[in-house]
C-alpha cells in the first residue's frame, strides 16, 4: 500500500515538469533525448519571397496581435508580420516608418511570414526563425534553440 502511495505521489510531482515545454526535453525544438527534431514548421513549406521596399507604416503595439510592418513596393503594399513583442523588445528591434526595409519569409496568402529583416539605413538585420521555420523566440528559457 505504502508503495503504491509514493508512486502516485512521485508523478503527481513529476507531471507539472513535463508538462512544461523545455523542461525534459531540453528546448522547444527538441525531442526527449536533447536532439533536434527533424519536423519543421508548417511554414517551411511555403514559398520563400524577398521582399524590398519602405516602411509605410509600424504596426507594434502590446496586447493588438502579433506585431506588422506594412512594406509599400512600388504601386502596392505588403504586410510582413514579424513576431514575438517581447523578442522584438529584448532584441532592441524598432523600425521606423520611412525606412528602406528588406524581408525574406514566407508567403502566406497576401502577407509575408518574416523570417529575417533588414534595415540597412541601420546596419541591422534581425532573424526571426530558423533554417526549418520555427521561431527563434520559443527557445528554452527565453533563448533560441541552437
Amino acid at each position: 500500500m505504502n508503495k503504491v502511495l509514493i508512486l502516485i505521489a512521485a508523478a503527481a510531482l513529476s507531471w507539472p515538469l513535463a508538462a512544461q515545454p523545455g523542461r525534459l526535453g531540453g528546448c522547444c525544438c527538441t525531442g526527449a533525448n536533447s536532439q533536434k527534431s527533424g519536423a519543421s514548421a508548417p511554414l517551411a513549406s511555403s514559398p520563400v519571397v524577398d521582399v524590398k521596399g519602405t516602411i509605410a507604416q509600424v504596426h507594434i503595439a502590446p496586447g493588438q496581435g502579433m506585431p506588422y510592418l506594412e512594406v509599400k513596393t512600388g504601386p502596392d503594399s505588403t504586410k510582413v508580420y514579424l513576431g514575438s513583442m517581447r523578442y522584438l523588445i529584448a532584441e532592441n528591434f524598432n523600425p521606423k516608418a520611412g525606412q528602406e526595409v528588406t524581408v525574406k519569409g514566407y508567403k502566406l496568402n497576401d502577407a509575408v511570414i518574416a523570417i529575417q529583416v533588414t534595415l540597412p539605413a541601420e546596419n541591422r538585420t534581425l532573424k526571426l526563425r530558423d533554417e526549418q521555420g520555427r521561431p527563434l523566440w520559443r527557445g528554452r528559457f527565453g533563448r533560441p534553440c541552437r
